[in-house]
């Protein structure tokens, strides 16, 4: 199985792209995984926000894998503990999925497009997160669910 992140606009924080840099590295070591960065149309002030979100939209739907289970992150999804997190990657990869891709909208959310197609919608807490903290976060529940699985001390319960 792979495991694919997908969302709008570089990672432009230098102490948060360390961070992701870490956890995409620590991800690698133990499943092959990639990351796709789109375009980041948040700097064209003509836009009003429906427009930014279904522009951002269609960039991201140009990268979305033809198989596979798509989730899409948005604050109104459903929340795991990170068990129940692992044991969702784990059933995916029972059931013979060969991806998994994440998605994360821009500033203004996630367009429709993404949102209707996706398997699961994906909260990760009723906080509400930057775009970039956002990409941490789901990095770091990816390699403590892959640790679970794989039982590599890394999670307490």
């Amino acid at each position: 199985m792979q495991i694919k992140f997908l969302w709008v606009g570089k990672t432009k924080n230098p102490s948060i792209k360390t961070l992701v840099s870490d956890y995409f590295d620590r991800i690698r070591r133990l499943i092959a995984c990639e990351i796709t960065e789109t375009r980041d149309l948040s700097k064209r002030k003509s836009l009003k926000p429906a427009e930014l979100i279904a522009g951002e939209g269609e960039d991201l739907v140009k990268h979305l894998p033809a198989s596979g289970r798509l989730v899409a992150l948005d604050e109104s999804g459903r929340q795991f503990t990170s068990m129940d997190f692992a044991r969702w990657i784990e059933a995916e990869q029972n059931s013979g999925s060969r991806a998994i891709t994440f998605v994360i909208g821009g500033s203004e959310g996630l367009s429709d497009m993404i949102s209707r197609r996706a398997h699961l919608i994906l909260s990760l807490g009723k906080m509400t997160w930057t775009h970039e903290m956002t990409r941490v976060l789901l990095l770091e529940q990816v390699y403590r669910a892959l640790c679970i699985i794989r039982r590599i001390p890394y999670h307490r319960d």
